[in-house]
């Protein structure tokens, strides 16, 4: 660490002797060599800046947007592309029915409904397996597990009835 730190004192060092008298204090006035102040309150030196920097470097750079001209707009390339725009969107809707894509959605809408109703009812199972006492019926339920009515008594029940 000290090291690196005895180069960059060299290496501050240099920089000054460069710019500075050698005669001159390092804690003095860049310009002028006195100390008890800096380089920008200095009254007795002065630096020619343009001189030493150029003068190209005090001069507002205009931004980019001003040193390129602007060209008028192409009006017969805007409307070529948008020509073509329409002409292929024109294209891709060109094979597309909306009317029968409705007819077609409130098809589809029905016959899922229809399902769901179909669904919903119970369906009677006459199955010669069944032995079922006199009044009773079975059926299915739409998650499909078999429950048992009674229309005389307008019972059901999940159990499969004793026979008499």
């Amino acid at each position: 660490e000290r090291a690196a730190e005895g180069r960059s004192l060299l290496g501050m060092e240099r920089h000054h002797q460069r710019k500075r008298d050698p005669n001159w204090s390092p804690h003095g006035c860049n310009l002028c060599g006195k100390e008890g102040h800096q380089a920008m309150q200095c009254s007795t030196g002065t630096v020619d800046w343009v001189d030493r920097f150029g003068l190209d470097n005090f001069v507002p750079k205009r931004p980019y947007y001003d040193i390129k001209p602007r060209e008028p707009p192409d009006y017969a390339a805007i409307e070529e592309a948008a020509k073509l725009y329409a002409k292929t969107k024109e294209l891709a809707t060109k094979n597309v029915d909306t009317k029968t894509a409705g007819e077609k959605f409130q098809q589809e809408l029905q016959r899922e409904q229809e399902k769901t109703k179909q669904a919903a009812e119970p369906v009677q199972t006459t199955g010669s397996l069944d032995f079922l006492p006199p009044g009773w019926k079975a059926y299915t339920a739409p998650n499909g597990k078999k429950y048992y009515h009674n229309a005389a008594t307008n019972t059901t029940q999940w159990k499969k009835p004793a026979p008499l």
